[in-house]
C-alpha cells in the first residue's frame, strides 16, 4: 500500500508540473482527469481496508452504519425448485392457507448454536410464525452489527441444520401426498441462492430484513414425475403445478386474487 501510494503521488505531482505549462482550458481538463484518480485511489484505499466478509459494500454499509443498533428481521431458509414439463410444483402452505408456495421452510439451528446466536450476537427468536415461544428456525431478530457476523457463522454451516430433506418429508411424505418408498433417495443439488442483502420489509413490524434462501433442485426420474402429476391431480387443494406466467402474476388456475406466495418467484430467479 505505501509503494502504491507513493508512486500515485510520484505521478500526481508529475501531473502538476506538466500542468503548469498547459493553457488555461487545457489546465482546467487535467484538473478533471486528476480529480478523477483521486477519488478512485480514495475508493481503493478505503474498500481496501473494509471486511466485507463477502458480502458487498452495500450490505456492509446498510449494516454497521444505517442499522448498526437497529433490529433487523432474518430469515434463512431453503425451497425446491421441483419442475416437470415446465411448471412448478407448489403446496399449500401451512400458515398462509389460500397460497401455494415451493417446498421447503426455514432451516433450524441446533442446541450447541444457543451460545453464539443468543450469547454472543443477542438474538431474539422471531415466533410470529410459530405456534411455539421458544424458537429452533433462523428467522430471528439481530442488530445491525451482529449481521456479518451471522453471515460468516451460518456460512460455516456449524450446529445448524444443513441438509433440505425434512422439509420435503414432511410437506410430501408425512403428508400422505406422495409416496414414501418412491421418493426415500431423492438426489438434490444446489442451484441458486436468493439473497438482496437488507431491504425495507412489507410486513410493518419489521423495518428493515434479509431473506435469504438456498435453491434446491431435485433430479426426478420418469416415474417420481408421473406420481407427482398423479398426486397434484389427486389432491388439487394441497398441490398445484404452476407456469412460470402463473408464478410471475401469483395467481394460479385463472383466479382474478392472489393464491401464490411471493417466495415462490425465487424460484425462477437465475
Amino acid at each position: 500500500m505505501k509503494v502504491i501510494s507513493f508512486i500515485f503521488i510520484t505521478v500526481l505531482l508529475a501531473g502538476f508540473s506538466g500542468m503548469a505549462m498547459l493553457s488555461i482550458d487545457y489546465r482546467i481538463q487535467g484538473f478533471g482527469v486528476i480529480a478523477s484518480a483521486v477519488v478512485g485511489e480514495l475508493v481503493t484505499m478505503i474498500y481496501g481496508f473494509i471486511d466485507t466478509h463477502g458480502q458487498g459494500i452495500v450490505t456492509w454499509f446498510k449494516a454497521n452504519i444505517l442499522n448498526f443498533n437497529k433490529d433487523i428481521y432474518i430469515s434463512f431458509s431453503y425451497l425446491y425448485r421441483i419442475e416437470i414439463e415446465g411448471k412448478y410444483l407448489l403446496v399449500r402452505g401451512e400458515l398462509l392457507d389460500d397460497r401455494y408456495q415451493p417446498v421447503g421452510g426455514v432451516y433450524k439451528y441446533y442446541q450447541e448454536a444457543s451460545d453464539f446466536l443468543k450469547g454472543t450476537i443477542h438474538a431474539i427468536p422471531e415466533t410470529q410464525f410459530t405456534n411455539n415461544i421458544e424458537s429452533d428456525d433462523l428467522r430471528m431478530r439481530i442488530k445491525g452489527k451482529y449481521l456479518l457476523a451471522f453471515y460468516d457463522w451460518f456460512g460455516m454451516m456449524k450446529n445448524r441444520e444443513y441438509d433440505p430433506r425434512r422439509e420435503f418429508y414432511e410437506e410430501l411424505i408425512s403428508s400422505g401426498l406422495l409416496s414414501d418408498e418412491a421418493f426415500k433417495n431423492i438426489r438434490y443439488r444446489k442451484v441458486g441462492v436468493h439473497n438482496k442483502g437488507i431491504t425495507k420489509s412489507i410486513v410493518p413490524t419489521h423495518i428493515q430484513e434479509v431473506i435469504y434462501a438456498d435453491i434446491f433442485e431435485i433430479a426426478l426420474n420418469d416415474e417420481q414425475k408421473k406420481l407427482i402429476k398423479e398426486a397434484v391431480k389427486a389432491h388439487p387443494h394441497e398441490l398445484c403445478l404452476a407456469t412460470p406466467e402463473e408464478i410471475k402474476s401469483r395467481q394460479y388456475g385463472g383466479v382474478s386474487k392472489m393464491n401464490i406466495g411471493n417466495n415462490a418467484l425465487w424460484l425462477l430467479e437465475e
